[in-house]
């Protein structure tokens, strides 16, 4: 059986979106990574809050997530938009 490869690094920087439900203050950007924090409003889900920018690999993106859930932040979206 092959082993499937993708073609994104673990250990590599990345650029990343996250979406979550409601809104975070823009000064927890520090503790979120240093991601820019962004508010939008849709008509489905109503207040949601966009983190993205660079983290120096997959394990500093695991850190955001585990900071978001210890907030008690519901996560929407997680999308890898490019290397960095």
């Amino acid at each position: 059986m092959e082993t499937y490869r993708p073609g994104v690094s673990l250990l590599a920087p990345a650029r990343y979106r996250i979406s979550i439900q409601g809104t975070l203050d823009k000064n927890w950007s520090r503790y979120c990574g240093g991601l820019t924090i962004e508010h939008e409003n849709d008509l489905k889900r109503g207040a949601m809050t966009i983190l993205a920018g660079r983290l120096a690999d997959q394990s500093a993106l695991v850190g955001v997530l585990n900071s978001l859930h210890d907030m008690g932040c519901p996560i929407l979206s997680v999308e890898y938009m490019e290397a960095a």
